[in-house]
């Protein structure tokens, strides 16, 4: 989140801005970040939320999903090499060259979604760096309505380029649960 996904996930431009604003309902974020047994470093959020994976799942594999919560301009190809596209510019057009893409690299329905940055908006900072991290969106049941949302990015290692983005998206995927825990709580 933010990529997270991430990414990305989770796994956006804008992620540190958005993290300033005020947010309505407060989620319980906690921090699940790690050394890999290879040094490299992964940063994790991670929050448990009041909905089934199946319902979670929808937000994050359906298009709709994704514009009902991370951005107003949202697509995925949920498929291995299929684009996720973001833009937090309303008025962007999927296919605008400072939309966020990232690539799909695995998938477990209702339990994993594996992303890449494909391309970074233009004057992202450390855009060629960014392009080797990866993001994990991970789903699991606590309950019949209750799931396990963990977002980890993975590859970090030492290095300013590394530690500035480290700072960036520690920001920035705490913020996108805060926002999905926002859109999960207006489901109920």
């Amino acid at each position: 989140m933010r990529i997270l996904v991430l990414a990305a996930c989770w796994l956006t431009a804008l992620a540190g801005e958005a993290a300033a604003q005020p947010v309505a309902q407060q989620v319980a974020v906690s921090s699940c970040t790690r050394t890999e047994t290879d040094g490299s470093r992964a940063l994790c959020h991670e929050a448990v939320l009041p909905a089934s994976a199946h319902d979670i799942w929808m937000l994050f594999a359906t298009s709709e999903g994704l514009r009902s919560w991370l951005a107003p301009v949202a697509a995925i190809d949920l498929r291995i090499g299929g684009m996720w596209e973001a833009s937090y510019d309303a008025s962007a057009r999927l296919g605008d060259p400072g939309n966020i893409r990232n690539r799909i690299m695995s998938y477990l329905p209702e339990r994993m979604l594996s992303i890449q940055v494909a391309n970074a908006p233009p004057g992202f900072p450390h855009a060629e760096r960014v392009a080797e991290l990866w993001t994990v969106i991970e789903l699991e049941p606590v309950s019949a309505g209750e799931t396990r949302v963990r977002v980890s990015m993975l590859g970090y290692g030492e290095g300013e380029a590394d530690d500035a983005l480290w700072r960036m998206f520690d920001a920035g995927n705490a913020y996108t649960l805060q926002k999905l825990g926002e859109r999960v709580g207006e489901r109920r």
